[in-house]
């Protein structure tokens, strides 16, 4: 028996792809009443994984505009206050993490019961993949839910 869609998982970084999954997975999550998260993993000196996570209450409620603020301010200024000022009520969260996205994604669908996660990829050639990897590949073979990939 499928289960129903309640969480939606976002992973966002700088690309274009990535900011239209968010606009669909946005759409998705408001029309079924779902909640949203959307996870940015930074890797610098540092690795960190920054959430954002929007009840389905909260969601109803959140304008477009608002919407395409939050995406910006995530990959621009990530601070808490940043974030808090953009979405009312959302639960924003820093934590340290592992140096993989594709294992920090699929770790958290798990531990969180994602039911759906909404990405964007952009086209690597095969020699770019095999020396680099691609976060969409290996999220569609390890991840513990269904997975949307948009271009």
């Amino acid at each position: 028996m499928l289960k129903s869609i309640e969480r939606v998982l976002v992973p966002i970084d700088y690309s274009k792809p990535a900011f239209h999954a968010a606009w669909i997975a946005f759409s998705i999550a408001r029309s079924i009443k779902a909640s949203i998260t959307l996870i940015h993993i930074h890797i610098q000196e540092n690795a960190l994984r920054e959430l954002v996570f929007i009840d389905p209450h909260d969601l109803e409620e959140l304008t477009d505009e608002k919407f395409e603020n939050l995406l910006q301010k995530i990959v621009g200024d990530p601070s808490y206050k940043a974030l808090q000022s953009t979405v009312d009520h959302s639960v924003v969260e820093f934590d340290s993490c592992t140096y993989s996205p594709s294992v920090e994604i699929c770790n958290y669908a798990k531990e969180k019961e994602i039911n759906l996660i909404v990405m964007g990829s952009r086209i690597h050639s095969k020699l770019e993949e095999l020396m680099i990897g691609n976060v969409a590949t290996e999220v569609l073979r390890k991840a513990p839910c269904p997975v949307t990939i948009v271009h």
